[in-house]
């Protein structure tokens, strides 16, 4: 919020910062360390294993790396460097667009009079993990 409402008065400073970092190859120290906070998700509340940690990091450095990823998304959509289908990588693209065409492409299949096999893997586990060591 502070950022947001400081937003001309830090711009300047924040680019010198970017800049510098980016040149350099390297971040300041405080923005590689993360407060960790648990969230609940269900269940009972007393429970410990229905919260998972989040992991709360400098707001510097992700703005940074929004303008970093931006201007990368830019670069590889110019360059055709990856495909339509990567829809959570690219711009406009959501789990909702890859769900439509996901079943607008195996509605075709069965119309054609085809079967189809499907391996799903849950990644959520993997995401409900914090690195501690970081």
């Amino acid at each position: 919020m502070v950022l947001l409402r400081t937003a001309e008065e830090v711009a300047k400073p924040l680019s010198i910062l970017f800049e510098a970092s980016y040149r350099q190859g390297i971040l300041p120290a405080v923005w590689k360390r993360a407060n960790t906070c648990p969230i609940f998700k269900k269940g009972s509340k007393s429970d410990v294993k229905n919260y998972r940690p989040v992991s709360l990091t400098s707001v510097p450095c992700q703005i940074m790396e929004s303008v970093i990823k931006d201007v990368m998304v830019i670069y590889i959509e110019n360059n055709s460097l990856i495909t339509k289908h990567q829809h959570g990588f690219m711009t406009a693209g959501s789990c909702l667009t890859d769900l439509l065409e996901t079943f607008e492409s195996r509605t075709r299949i069965f119309d054609a009079g085809f079967g189809i096999d499907v391996i799903y893997l849950d990644y959520r586990k993997a995401f409900d993990t914090v690195p501690h060591s970081r």
